[in-house]
């Protein structure tokens, strides 16, 4: 692992990591999250800031995998998460704001979806007191990737975080809404976009509160009727 830093981590978070943590294989999954859990390990022990390069990208990842299917993949990602707001602390010289993430842990063991999803929200709270908002694009890029290929309890989860963010940073990403709006509304072109049109609904309702310059229509062909869009809401 430390002559794997010694290369550059864009190319191994990218190639090794990303591209796997979408996959629908569970064990590939699980597999993805076990080296990444490593590598930030690694990059935290020798002082490595690189893994902030990622960060909005790798939450975005890590985000629907703490509602995965398996219990120790909703774990690696806790470990994963916790790892990157502690290289990113010390990156900054910043304080660690990472509450009792380690609690938390517990409630996504709990056989209850709805509490996953509770706790799950809970620790996306937690991780964006310190999310650079430079990093919104590649956050939303990633949460995209979730939404075309992922199902089930990880959608919801990906859905959930990502209302989270808007709701608590919507007024303040003004220059990436139009980004913003294309990543949105690119997701309409997956053959599920059912499974999360709530979400995407919902997205649309926050921003349109948010920035007085935001429409509905601007999001939305005029196909989509507007009871879609406030049901999202609801």
């Amino acid at each position: 692992m430390v002559v794997l830093l010694e290369t550059e981590t864009s190319g191994l978070f990218q190639n090794i990591v990303h591209r796997s943590m979408t996959s629908d294989n569970m064990w590939e999954r699980k597999r993805a999250l076990q080296i990444c859990s490593q590598l930030l390990a690694a990059c935290e022990e020798h002082g490595r800031g690189d893994a902030c390069k990622h960060f909005g990208s790798l939450v975005g990842l890590l985000a629907p995998l703490t509602c995965d299917p398996m219990p120790t993949s909703r774990q690696l990602a806790v470990t994963c998460l916790s790892s990157l707001l502690r290289i990113q602390a010390k990156a900054t010289n910043g304080v660690i704001k990472m509450g009792d993430i380690g609690s938390l842990c517990e409630g996504l063991n709990d056989r209850s979806t709805v509490c996953q999803l509770q706790t799950s929200s809970k620790i996306a709270r937690i991780v964006y007191r310190t999310f650079p908002l430079e990093d919104t694009i590649d956050f939303m890029m990633a949460i995209k990737d979730t939404f075309r290929k992922a199902k089930g309890m990880r959608v919801r989860a990906a859905g959930r975080w990502m209302i989270t963010f808007l709701q608590m940073y919507g007024k303040d990403i003004c220059r990436d809404v139009p980004l913003t709006n294309y990543i949105l509304r690119s997701c309409t072109s997956s053959p599920q976009h059912s499974t999360f049109m709530p979400f995407l609904s919902q997205a649309v309702v926050i921003l349109t509160r948010c920035q007085a310059d935001v429409t509905t229509d601007s999001f939305f062909p005029a196909a989509w009727s507007p009871q879609t869009v406030r049901h999202g809401g609801e």
